[in-house]
C-alpha cells in the first residue's frame, strides 16, 4: 500500500513537472506583448517638413520671337524716265554706305525745264525793274543785288523781303511769286530722280536695273539695317507690371555659344483679345545677327518682393501645398504670384507654418504623420 502511494506520488510528481516545463517553453515562445505607443508611431509616416521665410525673389521673364530689322525702306519712284548705272551695282545682298548713290533715273528733261522756268523768272524781274524803280525807288537796291546774284544754274533763293505792303502788292502783279513756286516745286521734283541710301545696311530687294524705263510709284527695291534689330514678343498681362522700358534682355539663338543683350525699347498699349497678352518690343545689336532669326531668353523683370519660392514638386492641384499643425496634414492654398520651370512663387506663406518638402504622393488632409524639421 505504502508502495504503491509512493509510485502515485512520483508519477504525479512527474506530470507536474513536465506540464510545468512545457508551460514554461510555451510561454518563452510567446511574442511579447505590443506596445501601443511604439505601433502608433511604426504605423505614422514620416514627412521632412521645412519653414520659408519671405524674401526679394529675382524674376526673370521667358520671351521669344522673330528678329526684323529695326530700320528697313521700301524705295518707290516719285518720277518716270530711263533708270541710269550708278557707281555701284545694285543687287540683293549688296552692302551700302549711308549717302551713297542708289538708283538714278534720267533727268536732263526736267533740269532743261527747270532751266527755262528760271530763265522766264529772270526775264519777268527784268522787265520789272525800270516799273519799281520810277514807282518804288525805295526798294529798287534790294531787288538790284538780287537780280546780280540770280544765276539759272543755281537754285533760286528767296524774294528781298519789304514791310510795304504797296511794294508788296506790286511784286504781287508782275506773277513773279507764282513763278518762284513753280520752280521750287520743280527744284523738289528734280532731287527724285536720285535716291540715295538713308542709312548703311543691305539690299533685301533689287527690282529694276540700269537702262529700265521707271514709271512714277514704281517700286524699286528694299534695304535694312543689318546693325540694328528688333525682337517682338509678348508679355502676359500679370508680367508687364514687372516690365520696364530699358530692362536688359538675355536672348539665345538656336545654335551653342550664341547670346545677345538687349533692351526693352517700346511697350504696346492693346492688349490681344486671343491671347491676353501684351506686346513688348526688344532692341538687339550684335554680330551674326539676321533678319527673321528665331530668339528665346528672358527679361529682367523687377524683383518679387515678400514672396517665397517652393520647387514645383511641392504643389498639389496646382495651388496648393501640404502643412503640418499639430502633427496632422493640412492644406494651404496659395496666393501664386508667378510660376517657372522650377518653381512657384506665392505671397501668403507665412515665417511660422511648416511645410512638406519631401515626397507628397499618398498624403492627404487630415492624415496624422510624423514631421522631421528642416532649418530655414
Amino acid at each position: 500500500m505504502d508502495t504503491r502511494k509512493w509510485v502515485i506520488s512520483a508519477i504525479l510528481t512527474f506530470l507536474i513537472l513536465f506540464l510545468g516545463m512545457v508551460g514554461y517553453q510555451m510561454l518563452a515562445n510567446r511574442e511579447q506583448a505590443p506596445n501601443t505607443l511604439t505601433d502608433l508611431d511604426q504605423t505614422r509616416r514620416r514627412v521632412q517638413v521645412q519653414r520659408f521665410l519671405p524674401q526679394e525673389s529675382a524674376h526673370q521673364i521667358p520671351v521669344d520671337g522673330r528678329l526684323a530689322a529695326f530700320e528697313k525702306i521700301n524705295f518707290f519712284a516719285n518720277v518716270g524716265g530711263i533708270l541710269l548705272p550708278s557707281s555701284k551695282v545694285i543687287k540683293k545682298g549688296t552692302y551700302v554706305k549711308k549717302g551713297e548713290l542708289l538708283f538714278d533715273i534720267d533727268q536732263r528733261k526736267a533740269k532743261f525745264q527747270l532751266l527755262a522756268q528760271r530763265s522766264q523768272l529772270l526775264n519777268t524781274i527784268t522787265l520789272m525793274m525800270p516799273d519799281l524803280k520810277l514807282d518804288y525807288p525805295s526798294a529798287f537796291p534790294q531787288w538790284t543785288t538780287y537780280l546780280e546774284a540770280f544765276d539759272v544754274e543755281q537754285t533760286t533763293t528767296a524774294f528781298p523781303t519789304s514791310e510795304d505792303a504797296k511794294v508788296k502788292a506790286f511784286i504781287a502783279t508782275r506773277g513773279i511769286q507764282q513763278q518762284f513756286y513753280n520752280i521750287k516745286n520743280a527744284e523738289a521734283t528734280l532731287a527724285d530722280f536720285k535716291i540715295y541710301a538713308p542709312f548703311s545696311g543691305v539690299i533685301t530687294q533689287a527690282l529694276i536695273y540700269p537702262g529700265t524705263m521707271v514709271n512714277p510709284g514704281q517700286q524699286l527695291g528694299a534695304m535694312i539695317n543689318n546693325n540694328s534689330f528688333e525682337l517682338e514678343t509678348a508679355v502676359s498681362e500679370r508680367e508687364l507690371s514687372y516690365v520696364d522700358i530699358g530692362a536688359q534682355v538675355r536672348l539665345n539663338g538656336s545654335l551653342p555659344n550664341q547670346e545677345w543683350l538687349g533692351r526693352v525699347q517700346r511697350i504696346g498699349t492693346e492688349i490681344d483679345p486671343v491671347t491676353q497678352n501684351v506686346p513688348v518690343f526688344i532692341g538687339v545689336t550684335g554680330r551674326n545677327l539676321k533678319a527673321g532669326m528665331y530668339l528665346s531668353g528672358t527679361i529682367a523683370g523687377r524683383p518679387l518682393a515678400e514672396t517665397v519660392a517652393l520647387p514645383k514638386s511641392m504643389i498639389v492641384d496646382q495651388n496648393y501645398v501640404l502643412t503640418v499643425v499639430d502633427s496632422s496634414v493640412q492644406r494651404l492654398e496659395l496666393d501664386i504670384v508667378k510660376r517657372d520651370e522650377e518653381n512657384v512663387y506665392a505671397r501668403n506663406l507665412s515665417p511660422d507654418q511648416w511645410v512638406i518638402y519631401s515626397s507628397v504622393v499618398g498624403l492627404f488632409e487630415g492624415q496624422e504623420v510624423i514631421p522631421e524639421q528642416k532649418p530655414e
